[in-house]
């Protein structure tokens, strides 16, 4: 494990130097250092790190949009990703879990925390050597392909007891659904999306499991997490066909609509996000963000006497809620 390389990124120089001072103390020598995202991004095209810490206020590019970039890269979607802060909101927490964080740390540090934290690093990195486990994970694949499901699970099953990989109980779990031992099924489900909380393909696979089993508030669960995962990386279609199949299972759940609402948004859909944000208001009047969400949409369609209100509702339902109050102060400073 102490040959892993690490990249800490933060213009604070004695934050750094602490976040720093502290893995070389857990024995981590290979540490790069930025003090921004644009130093950080080409020490990421040249070299292969194993994890990130990135602090979530930087000048140029926060710490929570250079998470949301590496996500959107292929290579760079299971790298373990921290992000440090020193005052995580109930906003920022859920805003860093959609976007794929792996963990968060707090300032002032806390030394056991952050070892805590590294030690289980094991669970994320990702195998070294692959030559070996890539033939038989193939030839477990292959046997599927085959419907040969005995064959696949004695392949699995040996796969898991070298090494624990998420993609391997993901297969277990097909293989039992395939056989109807749905309890041995959600258990390897969850297994996967314990070794990788961003692993949308399981939590899918385990709401459809839950809602054979007649567990629709279960199904509905997992299947709002996956489509939450897949917008957070863009990928709409996905998200779009899991939110709909939500709305068979519960025609009243505030938040498919809300999500609805968002990716309509961000395909630039306006009129159908609205009507969708609508719907989430409808079931749940005094849900704060929705009422936000309305806000932002407001301002994208440059009506802003219509965003200001809903901005208003949103702080006058949560006056913790700081960035609705933010957005109240920029429009009445004439900022949009």
């Amino acid at each position: 494990m102490n040959d892993l390389e690490f990249l800490v990124v933060d213009e604070n120089t004695y934050a750094q130097k602490e976040i720093v001072n502290i893995l070389k103390y857990l024995a981590f020598t290979r540490i790069e250092q930025a003090n921004t995202v644009k130093d950080a991004l080409p020490l990421l095209d040249k070299r292969t790190f194993d994890c990130i810490i990135s602090a979530w206020e930087i000048s140029d590019i926060s710490g929570l949009d250079f998470l949301r970039m590496t996500r959107k890269q292929q290579r760079f979607e299971e790298i373990p990703f921290f992000l440090v802060h020193s005052a995580f909101t109930k906003v920022k927490v859920v805003q860093a879990g959609r976007a794929g964080v792996t963990g968060l740390i707090v300032m002032p540090f806390d030394h056991n925390n952050i070892k805590k934290k590294m030690s289980e690093l094991s669970k994320f990195v990702s195998r070294k050597d692959k030559g070996k486990d890539e033939k038989l994970f193939e030839k477990g694949l292959a046997l599927i392909e085959k419907k040969k499901y005995d064959e696949a699970l004695q392949v699995f099953d040996k796969l898991v007891k070298d090494s624990e990989h998420p993609e391997y109980y993901y297969n277990i779990g097909y293989i039992k659904t395939t056989q109807a031992k749905y309890h041995e099924a959600i258990e390897a489900f969850k297994k996967a999306t314990q070794l990788d909380r961003m692993f949308a393909k399981a939590y899918e696979a385990m709401g459809r499991v839950f809602q054979m089993m007649g567990k629709k508030q279960d199904a509905e669960k997992c299947m709002q997490q996956a489509a939450d995962i897949y917008l957070s990386r863009e990928k709409e279609e996905n998200a779009e066909e899991i939110l709909n199949e939500i709305l068979e299972i519960n025609p009243d759940t505030i938040n498919v609509y809300n999500s609805l609402g968002v990716l309509y948004r961000k395909r630039g859909e306006h009129q159908k996000a609205l009507e969708y944000y609508l719907k989430a208001l409808k079931v749940h009047p005094r849900e704060p963000h929705i009422h936000y969400n309305i806000g932002r949409l407001y301002i994208d369609l440059k009506d802003l006497d219509s965003a200001k209100v809903y901005f208003e509702n949103a702080y006058k339902i949560d006056p913790r809620f700081k960035e609705a109050k933010e957005v109240m102060n920029a429009i009445e400073l004439g900022k949009f």
